[in-house]
C-alpha cells in the first residue's frame, strides 16, 4: 500500500534516477542513485527485463535521506524482495514475473547481447502487482549488463567428434585456457560463465557432452560418456596457436564438476589445475568409460513416477515447503563413494567450492571425501575445500537473479537450496575465488591481462 508520507507528483520537484555504470559487465556493480525527493520520502524502487522470452522483476522499499537523496550503495531496503544495505539486490533477487511457470529459470543464451534492466521509481511503498500496474513512475532508467566485452570473439567449435563454443580474447596469445562444464540438466553448450572468463584473459572452452549437434539430447538418454571425448576436447584445445602451453584448467558444476575433476584423474599429464562446483563426485545417471575400462556409476531415477519408489527404498527424499524436491541425501554412503572415482591420482591444484545449504548435493560427505582423498597423493597444499555458509547449488557468476528453486522436466520442482541474500555473496566470493586461483595456477608470469572493462 503507499505511504501517506509520498506528495503528489505535481507538487514535487523533478525526480531523477542514475544507474552507474549504464553499460557494464555482468559481475561489476551498479550504484543506483535517486536525487530530487522531498526529506523522509518513501519510493519503491523496481527492476524488471523481458529478455530471450522470458520476463523478470524485482522490488525495494526505500526512504531519502534528509537530502531527498536514495543511494542503494549505502541505504538499507526497507523491505520489499530484500532488506538491509544490498548494492546488488534489484539485481540477484529479481524473479519470474506471474505469467511464468512457478520455478522458471533465467539462464542467458545469447552472451553477445547485452541484458537490458529497466529501473524505474514510484512513489510510497508498493508491492510487486502495484509496481506492474503503476504507469507512471516518477522516474525511470536502464541499464545493459554484458557477459562479454568488445575484445572477446566467439566461435563455434566442431573439431572431429567434438561439440562446444570457443570465446577468447582477441590477439595471438598465447592465453591460458580453460574447458567449462554444466550440470547434466541444461544441454548443449552455457556460456555464462565462459565469456565473462574469456574477457578476464582467458581462452574459455563452453564443452557439450550432451544436448549437442549430434549428441543425445539429454543426459539420460547418453548410453555411456567416454572420457576420450574429453580428452579429443583437451587435446584440440591445447593444440591451438593462442593457447599457452603446459596443460590448460578444468572447470565444472554438479555434474560437469563431476567430468572436471574425472579429466585431472585420467589424464593428470594434460590438465593444469581443475575447478568443481557443487559435485557430488561421482559418476551418476550414465555410465562413463575410458580406454575400454567401466566405471562404477549411481543408478537412480527422479522421474516423477519413481519419486514413491525411491522414497520407500532409499528413505532420503525429502520436499521444500514449496513441493520442490531434496536430493541432498540420496548420494552413496561414504565408502561406496570412494569407489566411484581414484579422486588420490589428481596431481594438478584443485579447488572445491560448495554451500552448506545445497538442496542437491551433501557437500558434507562429498566434498570432505574429495579433498581428503586428493590430498592423499602427497599434493596437501595443493587442495582447498572452500564451503561457503548460506551458498546454494547452483553456484553462477554474481549479480545474475539467483535460482533457488526451478522447474526442470520431467522431475518436477527442483530444490537448489541457497539463502537469497547469503548466496548473492557465495555467487560473489565464488567468482573472486576462481579468478585468484586461475591466476595463480594458469597464468605465467610475463603474460599481459586483456583489458576487462567494455
Amino acid at each position: 500500500m503507499a505511504s501517506a508520507q509520498s506528495p503528489s507528483t505535481s507538487s514535487r520537484p523533478e525526480v531523477s534516477i542514475i544507474a552507474s555504470p549504464h553499460n557494464t559487465l555482468i559481475y561489476e556493480v551498479v550504484t543506483i542513485e535517486v536525487k530530487g525527493l522531498m526529506p523522509g520520502e518513501a519510493i519503491t524502487l523496481r527492476t524488471y527485463f523481458h529478455d530471450e522470452g522470458k520476463k523478470f522483476e524485482s522490488h525495494a522499499h526505500y526512504r531519502s535521506d534528509v537530502n531527498g537523496k536514495v543511494n542503494t550503495s549505502k541505504q538499507g531496503s526497507e523491505g520489499g524482495q530484500y532488506t538491509g544495505v544490498e548494492p546488488m539486490g534489484l539485481f540477484w533477487s529479481m524473479t519470474a514475473c506471474p505469467n511464468h511457470k512457478y520455478g522458471t529459470r533465467y539462464m542467458k543464451n545469447d552472451v553477445t547481447k547485452p541484458l537490458l534492466v529497466n529501473i524505474t521509481v514510484h512513489c510510497g511503498h508498493l508491492d510487486s502487482s502495484q509496481c506492474r500496474h503503476d504507469v507512471n513512475p516518477i522516474a525511470t532508467t536502464s541499464v545493459e549488463r554484458w557477459y562479454m566485452n568488445t575484445n572477446v570473439e566467439r566461435f563455434e567449435v566442431r573439431a572431429g567428434r567434438v561439440r562446444g563454443i570457443l570465446l577468447k580474447p582477441k590477439g595471438p596469445g598465447p592465453f591460458p585456457a580453460v574447458i567449462d562444464m554444466f550440470g547434466g540438466v541444461r544441454p548443449g553448450c552455457n556460456e555464462i560463465r565462459a565469456a565473462p572468463l574469456a574477457t578476464k584473459g582467458y581462452v574459455a572452452f563452453a564443452l557439450a557432452y550432451f544436448g549437442g549437434e549430434g549428441q543425445p539430447p539429454k543426459l539420460e538418454d547418453t548410453k555411456c560418456l567416454e572420457m576420450e571425448y574429453f580428452e579429443e576436447a583437451t587435446d584440440w584445445l591445447s593444440s591451438q596457436p593462442y593457447v599457452q602451453a603446459g596443460g590448460i584448467g578444468t572447470i565444472g558444476i554438479c555434474k560437469g564438476g563431476e567430468m572436471a575433476l574425472a579429466m585431472a584423474i585420467h589424464f593428470p599429464e594434460k590438465i593444469r589445475a581443475t575447478i568443481a562446483f557443487s559435485t557430488a563426485g561421482i559418476f551418476n545417471v550414465c555410465p562413463t568409460s575410458y580406454k575400454g575400462e567401466f566405471f562404477p556409476h549411481a543408478e537412480y531415477d527422479l522421474h516423477h513416477d519413481n519419486y514413491q519408489q525411491m522414497a520407500t527404498i532409499m528413505n532420503q527424499i525429502s520436499f521444500a515447503p514449496d513441493g520442490a524436491l531434496i536430493t541432498r541425501d540420496i548420494s552413496p554412503d561414504t565408502k561406496l563413494l570412494e569407489r566411484y572415482q581414484k579422486f588420490e591420482k589428481i596431481q594438478c591444484p584443485a579447488l572445491i567450492i560448495c554451500g552448506d545449504h545445497d538442496g542437491s548435493v551433501n557437500w558434507t560427505n562429498n566434498g570432505r571425501i574429495i579433498a581428503e582423498k586428493i590430498q592423499t597423493n602427497g599434493h596437501n597444499n595443493d587442495c582447498e575445500l572452500v564451503v561457503y555458509p548460506g551458498g546454494g547449488h547452483l553456484i553462477e557468476p554474481p549479480q545474475a537473479p539467483l535460482c533457488i528453486t526451478s522447474y526442470q522436466p520431467p522431475w518436477g520442482l527442483i530444490h537448489w537450496g541457497g539463502i537469497p541474500a547469503q548466496h548473492a555473496h557465495v555467487q560473489d566470493e565464488a567468482w573472486t575465488k576462481m579468478l585468484a586461483f586461475l591466476e595463480h595456477n594458469l597464468r605465467c608470469d610475463s603474460q599481459s591481462i586483456p583489458a576487462s572493462k567494455l
